[in-house]
């Protein structure tokens, strides 16, 4: 995590993500944590969010209950990465892959299509 002026970014491989005031402060904190030294310092896996149980991490339902505690949104951000997502692979492909009913995926595929057909219509000249 980095900080620039008075924003806050998190970088995941080569792109930073600017972070809310309040997720800042929550992963400034965390980061603060010192690393275990008892039976779960054994664990192969570094999870940013870990689990109760060693090489688990932390589940979607009680990190959205902790971010919720903090006033912090998750569910436009889960729409969006949804919708990304389903820009690109068939919904036969990331539906079994984010573990979503095949209906359920075509729905998130139909709201990532880009229709341009009305564009279209509205750049058209008028007929003579």
């Amino acid at each position: 995590m980095s900080t620039v002026g008075e924003g806050s970014f998190l970088t995941l491989s080569r792109t930073p993500i600017p972070l809310p005031a309040s997720l800042a402060d929550l992963l400034t904190d965390l980061s603060y944590i010192p690393a275990p030294t008892n039976w779960a310092a054994n664990s192969s896996h570094d999870w940013l969010f870990p689990g109760c149980r060693p090489g688990q991490h932390l589940s979607g339902t009680v990190l959205g209950r902790r971010l919720a505690a903090h006033h912090i949104p998750n569910r436009p951000a889960r729409a969006t990465a949804l919708v990304a997502l389903a820009q690109d692979p068939p919904p036969a492909v990331f539906g079994p892959m984010l573990g979503v009913h095949p209906v359920t995926a075509a729905h998130w595929r139909r709201r990532a299509a880009t229709d341009w057909t009305a564009y279209l219509e509205a750049r058209l000249p008028p007929p003579p």
